[in-house]
């Protein structure tokens, strides 16, 4: 199975809401591709960032977000591999924790905690590598130094990128972390994995308004709030009813101390999560730190090219 079958069967379409994201499948030829496989669509910022680069160097690659079932990984990846157009990418939401049983390899970092964000073919053999947690803690400290020691750190979600989060959060000395999630033993499992390192605990999204009046960061990893006027946000659980909803993510948000940080890893600087946050009086900390703190080293890691690390990221914000 070819790359173009991956499309004409099925399993894989171009996504449509990320910037500078379209594809002529039919007409790849021999360009060389790098894919993000997700589970659904949304505005990701990595494939602008890379095809910025492209553009401006004339290069013969283009990199594209692909929205396919997660239930699909195995087949989709054995094709990738065995294109070799393919150079590698990502994956993203409802990949990475499912991709790594389809790679070659993983370094120490996926290995550990069992989730990839980022793909490079190398020597044939497809190595998973994740730089979530290094890019958005560096993004974030780069922000707001030492804001994590001494710290209660209050996650929301428990998906592919707040495991990493997590991780790399537990390195740098917080009092406590908690995972609030809408799957309590989906928290409760990151919880158990980051252990060894702090004090952590896993509740259910019953407990934000709890967890939040004592929390000196914030850190949404989960989807809910992605555009700036949605009806809901990360702070209150999704019942069906977006009003009351609202209502309780503003009631929940007024315990958090106004000195507390409240961070979200979506690419948009002013998602609803965000902007409640600001509304409360609170600091706020937008996903494109993360995205351009992992997005130079993870993109020389997959294309191997050598361009200065300036000239990249200078290309690359211009394309957010």
């Amino acid at each position: 199975m070819s790359i173009q079958d991956l499309f004409s069967e099925g399993l894989l379409e171009v996504a449509k809401q990320p910037k500078n994201n379209q594809l002529d499948v039919a007409a790849i030829g021999d360009t060389k591709v790098l894919f993000f496989p997700i589970d659904h669509d949304y505005p990701g910022g990595s494939a602008a960032m890379h095809n910025a680069v492209f553009e401006r160097y004339d290069l013969p690659y283009r990199s594209c977000f692909v929205v396919g079932n997660p239930d699909n990984v195995g087949a989709i990846f054995a094709a990738l591999k065995a294109d070799e157009r393919y150079v590698g990418g990502g994956a993203g939401s409802g990949f990475k924790d499912k991709v790594a049983p389809h790679l070659d390899g993983l370094d120490q970092s996926a290995q550990a905690i069992g989730s990839v964000n980022v793909i490079a073919r190398e020597n044939g053999k497809l190595i998973g590598y994740n730089t979530d947690g290094v890019g958005f803690v560096n993004g974030l400290l780069g922000e707001y130094a030492d804001c994590i020691r001494g710290k209660k750190i209050v996650i929301l979600g428990a998906g592919g990128t707040a495991l990493p989060i997590a991780y790399e959060m537990a390195q740098n000395s917080p009092a406590e972390i908690v995972i609030c999630n809408r799957t309590v033993n989906k928290a409760e499992h990151i919880a158990n994995l980051i252990s060894p390192f702090c004090s952590a605990r896993g509740v259910g999204e019953d407990c934000i308004n709890e967890e939040l009046a004592t929390a000196g960061v914030v850190v949404n990893t989960s989807n809910k709030g992605a555009q700036p006027n949605e009806a809901y946000s990360a702070f209150a659980a999704m019942t069906g009813d977006p009003a009351s909803d609202m209502e309780q993510s503003k009631a929940n948000l007024a315990r958090l101390p106004k000195d507390a940080i409240v961070a979200d890893i979506l690419l948009e600087p002013e998602t609803t999560t965000l902007n409640l946050a600001k509304g409360n009086g609170n600091r706020t900390h937008s996903g494109q730190h993360m995205n351009l703190h992992q997005a130079v080293p993870a993109f020389k890691m997959i294309t191997k090219l050598d361009k200065p690390d300036d000239e990249l990221k200078d290309t690359m914000s211009g394309a957010l």
